[in-house]
């Protein structure tokens, strides 16, 4: 039962669902369709096992707890396959570089993501190179994307992505709860596409989150299992940001091209972000576990 309904939450993770679709007419004008989609592919950046930002900011928050990124791998029923590269210390700049390769597939889906992550400890201002130095813990973590890929396939989309990138200060790592800013824009981008009996929708478009501020719990090592698989539900806190996207529809000799630019909001709390675009047909829910905008 658990692997069904894994199969069926991940054939929508990463995408845009299917609301309207079929009515090629509608899907093309109708605005309300438009946020619909936009929600969608919000929801996929921002969601743990669709590999968007909870799963970075579960990364974040196990460095912050002196943890290895090996113990990223519980999320939904375990299925990831993680292969975490020895971290690297340059005791020039004080920083530690690693990196970081989760799969999961099935017979209908794929998905592969890999990280480049480097991380930097501090107490006063001053750079440590541990977590914990002579029973001494430090209170700050520095921690920055530097590069990203991902792609998932399903029966119905494709997903790539293009760009991926984004920098964070974790503070209070010596308390059991940390709290995570933005120290520069979050930026992510990437290409998804549908295909229906009725026409084709690809999604070029970028997610900025420009300013953030969340908490949640700090890392424990010995709580490393039930700690990552609930992570997406101890986050609280608020981001805002952009997102732009042009969408191509195409069905025979039809051709068009819309766009979507909206300032947002999210408001996180027990699992479920509260997403504002604006307006009244600008406000959703997202499940911030599996990156899907519920119904």
């Amino acid at each position: 039962m658990k692997s069904t309904k894994y199969i069926f939450s991940v054939l929508v993770i990463a995408g845009l669902t299917l609301i309207g679709c079929d009515k090629s007419t509608e899907a093309t004008t109708d605005n309300s369709i438009l946020l619909e989609d936009a929600a969608e592919s919000i929801s996929a950046a921002m969601g743990d096992a669709s590999g968007g930002a909870t799963e970075t900011f579960a990364d974040v928050t196990i460095a912050s707890g002196g943890g290895s990124m090996e113990t990223a791998a519980p999320v939904m029923d375990g299925a990831d396959r993680v292969n975490a590269g020895t971290p690297v210390y340059d005791s020039l700049t004080g920083w530690w570089f690693v990196s970081v390769n989760r799969s999961r597939g099935n017979g209908m889906m794929q998905r592969t993501i890999t990280r480049e992550y480097r991380y930097q400890y501090q107490k006063n201002n001053e750079v440590r190179k541990e977590y914990i130095t002579n029973g001494d813990t430090a209170t700050t973590l520095k921690f920055q994307i530097v590069s990203g890929t991902g792609t998932f396939s399903g029966p119905r989309m494709t997903h790539a992505l293009t760009t991926l990138k984004g920098a964070w200060t974790s503070s209070n790592i010596h308390k059991d709860t940390v709290t995570i800013t933005l120290d520069s824009n979050y930026v992510r981008a990437g290409t998804d596409t549908i295909r229906t009996r009725q026409l084709t929708r690809t999604h070029t478009g970028t997610m900025t989150i420009t300013a953030m501020n969340v908490r949640t719990l700090n890392y424990r090592p010995s709580l490393s299992s039930s700690w990552r698989t609930n992570f997406s539900n101890s986050i609280s806190g608020t981001l805002s940001g952009r997102y732009t996207a042009t969408i191509t529809f195409e069905k025979g000799e039809l051709y068009k091209e819309r766009s979507v630019d909206r300032e947002f909001t999210i408001t996180v709390g027990g699992g479920t972000g509260s997403l504002n675009l604006g307006g009244n047909n600008g406000r959703f829910s997202i499940d911030m576990l599996n990156g899907q905008r519920k119904p």
